[in-house]
């Protein structure tokens, strides 16, 4: 009786190890896990503990093998065009950008609302509201759009000019006038600053893609076909990125 159980035991805990997908990432981690959904570019999943949790994504390149509840084992073909999430985030690259575009045509391409921040960041959106608050268009001039940080400096400037007036002719209504336009011109150019801070680290991540040249080496997990199955095999893998 004691040894059916235990042969009993060892089915049920095979039956729950093979019960549940499984998928291999390239540096070699094993996820454990209720596979969802298998798009072109993406992998969404739930842990295989948590299966009425949270739903995962992982960008497709990165994985290498997911074997099946049903014992289908399927090799993930990485491709070239598949975009890194670390440079930029959930969003897919713009496609037809080209050096040297200005925030009025770029703020049409992308939301800023979809910013999410990555390793490539050359302007802090954060400094560049700080920068503003001081001085009203600073924050753009910072990130490359002088002619529209001139025009929020010119519009404080001006609005403060008139404040002055009305101190000098004793006129509330002129001075109170003049203190909320500067008042208005800075907020306004502080939520700006932020904005263009965000789009242009977008479009500089994407000109990266378009433009830029890069090799990485790193360690990296692929599977081979043997006589006995699909076997694991580590090895390093150059990356260009052109």
């Amino acid at each position: 009786m004691k040894r059916f159980a235990l042969i009993l035991t060892a089915l049920l805990i095979g039956y729950a190890a093979s019960a549940q997908d499984i998928i291999t990432k390239r540096d070699g981690q094993e996820i454990r896990a209720r596979i969802t959904a298998v798009g072109t570019d993406t992998i969404s999943y739930t842990l295989y503990d948590e299966s009425n949790g949270i739903v995962y994504t992982m960008m497709k390149g990165d994985a290498v093998l997911i074997k099946y509840e049903n014992g289908r084992n399927e090799v993930v073909q990485y491709s070239s065009s598949q975009y890194d999430p670390l440079l930029y985030g959930t969003r897919g690259p713009v496609e037809g950008i080209v050096p040297g575009m200005k925030y009025k045509d770029l703020k049409e391409l992308y939301n800023y609302k979809e910013y999410t921040r990555g390793l490539v960041q050359h302007h802090s959106p954060g400094g560049a509201g700080i920068a503003s608050f001081f001085i009203p268009g600073l924050g753009e001039m910072i990130c490359g759009e002088g002619w529209r940080g001139t025009a929020f400096l010119g519009g404080w400037l001006a609005a403060n000019v008139v404040s002055v007036v009305g101190i000098q002719q004793g006129s509330d209504v002129v001075y109170l006038v003049g203190g909320l336009g500067a008042l208005t011109v800075k907020i306004i150019s502080i939520v700006d600053a932020t904005r263009v801070a965000k789009v242009k680290n977008m479009y500089e991540r994407d000109l990266m893609r378009t433009y830029a040249f890069d090799v990485d080496l790193y360690p990296s997990m692929d599977f081979i076909q043997t006589a006995n199955g699909l076997q694991p095999t580590a090895g390093l893998t150059l990356a260009f990125r052109f």
